[in-house]
């Protein structure tokens, strides 16, 4: 019995990738998520039923297979558009039977019915994507933005409301006056007892002895 030669072949299924795709300078410059993206897309193309152009991918399915969210996974959709490397055959819509249908793409490495391979990737102008955000995206940062500033200012002036409470008044907002006491020099404390005895009056103890006590310097 002769022994079989070994021809190279791989036991099980496998996805092709074309050495020419991945050495283009579109691919380099494509994230690392699309390119797996990518590789899921091309798993679903079959030789023998030759669906290019049929090729479907749905975000839950895709974010089953990749561990991707759907919103990184929609953004990669849009970015192997750009380079060139699928293009839409069919939007996506609500069937009739009220099922969602995923959109369908061609890979553009491969050929199409009767069409060669159109390979629109190999005539990247060198841009990146760089994807523009929604306008009402920004509108609710701005906003996020405006409540956030209004809080932390908030916080700020918050009126102490008992011993507990660790807010602390701004230093600026103190007035000499309202720190100044009944004799005007700066209290550190408030005067817990009524000051009976002025430097404007005479005591009862001075007037007895007959001395007069020595008027206050003024402040000034």
């Amino acid at each position: 019995m002769s022994r079989k030669k070994d021809k190279g072949r791989i036991d099980g299924p496998f996805v092709a990738m074309l050495k020419e795709t991945m050495a283009a300078p579109a691919w380099r410059a494509m994230s690392p998520h699309a390119r797996v993206l990518y590789i899921a897309l091309k798993a679903r193309y079959s030789f023998k039923l030759k669906n290019n152009g049929r090729i479907y991918l749905s975000l839950r399915q895709a974010a089953d297979e990749t561990g991707l969210k759907k919103d990184a996974l929609a953004r990669c959709f849009r970015e192997m558009q750009y380079y060139g490397f699928i293009a839409q055959t069919e939007p996506g819509c609500l069937g009739v039977d009220g099922k969602g249908k995923a959109p369908h793409w061609r890979l553009t490495e491969l050929g199409h019915m009767l069409d060669p391979p159109t390979r629109e990737f190999q005539r990247w102008d060198g841009r990146k994507f760089h994807e523009q955000k929604r306008p009402k995206r920004h509108e609710q940062q701005g906003r996020r933005l405006a409540e956030l500033r209004a809080a932390t200012a908030a916080k700020k002036n918050r009126i102490p409301s008992g011993p507990s409470d660790t807010a602390v008044w701004p230093v600026r907002t103190y007035s000499r006056l309202a720190l100044s006491g009944p004799s005007g020099h700066i209290a550190d404390s408030p005067c817990l007892a009524r000051q009976d005895i002025s430097r404007f009056t005479i005591s009862p103890a001075l007037k007895r002895s007959g001395k007069r006590r020595p008027r206050a310097k003024s402040d000034a």
